[in-house]
């Protein structure tokens, strides 16, 4: 099925139908509840609304075939797509990426378009004897199953895109063409037809919103060789923005406290317990989670006299996650409450991608403000 009608297409849209912005999200506050529970109920809906039966249908089929060859089939036209779009500078290494046109790779397809994330990159191998032409691409909305409209106002874009033999070629699909700033946040699929056959594959589109700020760890400790002197790593954290400011600025702090204790590993280095007691420790949980649940994560760094430990024992991470995207659930005054939608692709095998979306997150305004009640990791 899938030797002669593999394809491509690079991708970028003026969505006149069906798409909107994640960012039309209203920040909650006490006198916008209303307006950000109502939003909130309606992109949950969106996003776990099912498309039509005929196409799950046909979309399980041709998924099941895909995972199944497992990596690359290594024969007739093969191809696979970036798994996740985002408009947000950080999460792009290059402001721009050139297609390329070279010989056809074996095994081990990763190169540098894992790190180009603004607009979708096919990456076409044709293991043919013949040059194969990849004639068209359509791309719909899984959730809704709306066909996406091109700039051109078509829903089918005609690329006329040949790949020779023995090459591995990349075409890109332009925001020119296709408006991804455009849609709304969630999971499409890309359809494209070679002659009378057709094939699809499936990604996601992040046009959540962020807060995001600067975060010095105190746990991943180093220090310079030459002075002797700690070194702190700075990274950045991030928000969704359709929370208030003072709810941004705590789970900004809770995504860097979450990455800094509790992520990939649990690791307190003796630099820390040198310079901190248990109750700075938990001083600072407190200022962060609610206590309950801080006391629910500190529990892993104290012994049984209440004191702190020295630990280093990793506990391991997702090698396969490769993006997330909040949405909100429901919001008042005193709770709120939302999700994560997770992409999943690793660079050794970009032909199967997969989405979790039961990743939770709580935020409950307490007599000291707003504490972080539930923070799932998403990797």
């Amino acid at each position: 099925m899938f030797n002669k009608k593999f394809i491509a297409i690079a991708l970028s849209m003026l969505c006149l139908t069906g798409c909107a912005s994640d960012n039309d999200i209203q920040q909650t506050s006490v006198s916008e509840t209303t307006t950000v529970a109502e939003t909130a109920a309606k992109t949950t809906a969106a996003t776990e609304s099912p498309i039509e039966e005929d196409i799950v249908e046909e979309i399980k089929t041709e998924a099941t075939v895909i995972r199944g060859e497992y990596l690359n089939p290594e024969q007739g036209l093969v191809f696979f797509i970036q798994p996740s779009i985002s408009q947000l500078d950080e999460d792009s290494y290059y402001d721009d990426w050139t297609p390329r046109d070279t010989a056809v790779k074996h095994e081990y397809h990763y190169e540098d378009e894992w790190n180009y994330t603004k607009e979708l990159v096919f990456v076409f191998s044709n293991y043919n004897e013949v040059p194969v032409t990849i004639d068209s691409i359509e791309i719909y909305n899984t959730y809704t199953a709306d066909y996406m409209t091109f700039a051109n106002g078509s829903d089918r874009l005609e690329i006329d895109f040949t790949v020779q033999p023995g090459h591995k070629t990349d075409y890109l699909l332009r925001s020119e063409i296709f408006n991804y700033s455009a849609c709304e946040s969630g999971k499409y699929f890309v359809r494209i037809h070679v002659g009378e056959e057709s094939s699809v594959r499936e990604f996601f589109i992040n046009n959540c919103g962020v807060y995001s700020e600067k975060h010095i760890s105190e746990n991943y400790i180093s220090f310079d060789e030459e002075t002797g002197e700690l070194l702190h790593h700075e990274y950045t954290v991030y928000a969704p923005d359709f929370l208030t400011e003072e709810q941004q600025e705590i789970f900004a702090k809770a995504h860097g406290t979450m990455w800094d204790w509790f992520w990939c590993e649990h690791y307190m280095p003796e630099a820390y317990t040198d310079a901190h007691t248990t109750e700075d420790f938990m001083t600072m949980l407190y200022g962060i989670f609610t206590e309950e649940y801080a006391n629910k994560l500190a529990a892993v760094y104290i012994d049984e006299n209440g004191n702190l430990m020295n630990l280093d024992g990793a506990r391991g991470s997702h090698i396969d996650y490769f993006d997330h995207c909040f949405f909100p659930i429901s919001a008042d005054e005193n709770r709120v409450e939302f999700k994560a939608v997770v992409t999943y692709c690793h660079s050794d095998n970009p032909y199967e991608v997969s989405f979790e979306d039961d990743f939770r997150y709580v935020m409950v305004n307490t007599e000291n403000g707003w504490r972080v009640d539930r923070f799932d990791v998403w990797n």
